[in-house]
C-alpha cells in the first residue's frame, strides 16, 4: 500500500471513528472468552456468548421511560476501528474516541476452571460504578444456562442498575420476594452524589415507593414519591404515581389537582404516560362522585392511548357506576382485548395496581400487565 492510499484509509477510518461514537453513545461492548481446554461443557463459544448476550439483553431492554444500553458484542465493532485494526493502529484509534469523549462501557465474561472446578470471570467497566470485578461460581447441580444468567443479572447491576432493578421488580412481581431489589435500589441511591437535585435518584426512589405498594404501605408509598418528585422535578412518572397514592388514600380533590396541574403546566409527550395522567384524573373524578366529568377525562384517556386496557377496564367500572350496564360490558370487552397489548412501563404503579376509586379500598393489583413473548415449539 502507498503512502497516498494508507494516509487516505486513516483520514476514512478515524472520520468513521467520529461517527461511531455519536451513534453508539451509551453502548456496552461485551467480549465473551474462549471456552477453557480443560472444561468439558456440552456448550461452544457461540452459543455461550449468544446465550450470555441475549441474557443480559433481557434484563436490560424492560420497557421503561428510561433507554436502556445497548450491548453490542465485540464482533459488532464499527467500520472505523475494523479499518484502524487491519491498518494496525488500533491503538491510536482508541486514543482518537476518548479524545471524543467516546468511552463505552465495557464487560468481559470468562469461563475458567481452578482446582477442576468451574468459575465465572465477569470484569469491566462502568460509567457509574467504574471498574468492577467478580468470581461467580456455580451451585451444586446448577445447569450451565441458569449459571450463565445468574453471571448476566450481577453484570447488568453494574452497567444498568436502574434496568436491572426494574427486571427483579417484574420477575419477583409475583411471588413479592423484592429484598434484591430493595437492596439494589438503595445501594444505587447511596453510590449518588448527595446533592438537592438528581434525576438518578428518583427513578430508584420511584421504584422504593412501588415496592411500598406491593407491601400495601401507601402511605410509605407516598413518601417515596414525594421524594423522587422533588429529587427530578422534571419527571412525571413519580407525579403519576403520586396522584395514584392519592386516590388510593382516598384523597380525590388532591389527586385530581395533581393531575390538572400536570397535564396544564407539563403534559408528558410519552401518550401513555398522557393517558395514564387523565385516566389518573378520571379516577379521583369517580372517588368525587362526578361521573360525567370521569366519563369525559377516561374518553380522552381512550383517545390518546385506544390500547389501554387500563383506561378501558375504568372507563366500563364508571359507566356501570352511571347505570349503563350495555356501555360497561361493551367496554370490559375491549379492555380484555386490549390485554394483548402494551400497557404501561415498568416504573408506572398502574401497570401493577388498580386504581382504588371507592373509599378505604386496600392496594389491589391490576388484572393487566404487558404481554409475554410468546413462542411456539
Amino acid at each position: 500500500m502507498d503512502l497516498t492510499t494508507l494516509a487516505a484509509a486513516v483520514l476514512l477510518a478515524f472520520g468513521l471513528l467520529g461517527a461511531d461514537a455519536v451513534m453508539h453513545t451509551g453502548s456496552v461492548q461485551l467480549n465473551v472468552a474462549p471456552l477453557p481446554k480443560d472444561a468439558k461443557l456440552s456448550i461452544d463459544k457461540t452459543t455461550l456468548e449468544t446465550e450470555f448476550e441475549e441474557q443480559l439483553s433481557e434484563i436490560t431492554s424492560v420497557p421503561s421511560v428510561v433507554n436502556p444500553p445497548e450491548i453490542r458484542s465485540t464482533r459488532d465493532e464499527g467500520l472505523g476501528m475494523a479499518i484502524a485494526e487491519a491498518l494496525n493502529v488500533q491503538n491510536v484509534a482508541f486514543a482518537v474516541q476518548q479524545q471524543m469523549g467516546y468511552r463505552p462501557d465495557k464487560l468481559r465474561f470468562a469461563l475458567f476452571t481452578q482446582n477442576g472446578k468451574l468459575s465465572g470471570l465477569v470484569n469491566g467497566h462502568s460509567h457509574v460504578v467504574g471498574n468492577f470485578q467478580n468470581i461467580i461460581q456455580p451451585t451444586e447441580g446448577e445447569p450451565i444456562f441458569n449459571f450463565v444468567k445468574r453471571c448476566a443479572l450481577w453484570s447488568g447491576s453494574q452497567l444498568a442498575p436502574y434496568s436491572t432493578t426494574l427486571y427483579l421488580l417484574q420477575q419477583h412481581s409475583a411471588d413479592g420476594n423484592f429484598q434484591d431489589v430493595s437492596a439494589l435500589a438503595e445501594h444505587s441511591i447511596q453510590l449518588l452524589p448527595n446533592t438537592p437535585t438528581s434525576a438518578d435518584r428518583a427513578l430508584f426512589e420511584n421504584v422504593l415507593g412501588l415496592l411500598a405498594l406491593f407491601k400495601n404501605d401507601a402511605k410509605k408509598a407516598h413518601e417515596e414519591f414525594h421524594k423522587a418528585m422533588t429529587s427530578d422535578p422534571r419527571n412525571p412518572v413519580p407525579f403519576l404515581n403520586a396522584a395514584f397514592t392519592d386516590v388510593q388514600l382516598d384523597k380525590y380533590k388532591e389527586a385530581a389537582d395533581r393531575m390538572r396541574t400536570l397535564i396544564r403546566s407539563a403534559p408528558p409527550a410519552n401518550r401513555v404516560l398522557l393517558s395514564t395522567a387523565y385516566t389518573t384524573w378520571g379516577a379521583a373524578a369517580m372517588g368525587l362522585k362526578d361521573l360525567k366529568g370521569a366519563d369525559r377525562l377516561l374518553a380522552i384517556a381512550h383517545k390518546v392511548n385506544p390500547s389501554s386496557s387500563t383506561t378501558l377496564a375504568l372507563w366500563s367500572e364508571e359507566r356501570r357506576e352511571a347505570g349503563d350496564e350495555k356501555e360497561a360490558a361493551h367496554l370490559n370487552h375491549l379492555a380484555k382485548e386490549a390485554a394483548s397489548s402494551f400497557e404501561n412501563y415498568a416504573e408506572v404503579a398502574t401497570l401493577y395496581f388498580h386504581l382504588a376509586w371507592r373509599d378505604n379500598m386496600p392496594v389491589t393489583r391490576s388484572k393487566f400487565a404487558n404481554p409475554g413473548v410468546v413462542t411456539f415449539h
